[in-house]
């Protein structure tokens, strides 16, 4: 019988995360940038970043911080983006 640790169930619902996120831009087709999806893409290397700790993986920790900060950096540039096109429209209707 496997037993698993805490780290093991905390990076188990990361992977959970990342398959969710995933289902919901391939099958559901939301939005990349959609508020769920980058919350998904957030938790799932958060968890595995903290699974990590168990069981150090160089490649893996390394995949892991890319994937949270490409994440982080396109919701931050999609998030400009929005507020540059509110201001404009505002700023034309005046």
């Amino acid at each position: 019988m496997i037993s698993l640790g805490l780290l093991d169930l905390v990076g188990l619902v990361g992977v959970v995360a990342y398959v969710a996120a995933h289902f919901c831009v391939q099958l559901l087709h939301r939005p990349p940038a959609s508020h769920m999806v980058v919350v998904l893409n957030v938790v799932g290397p958060t968890c595995i970043l903290i699974s990590l700790a168990g069981s150090f993986n160089l490649a893996s920790f390394l995949t892991q911080c890319f994937w949270l900060g490409l994440t982080l950096l396109g919701w931050w540039r999609y998030r400009r983006g929005q507020r540059r096109q509110a201001d404009g429209e505002s700023s034309a209707s005046r």
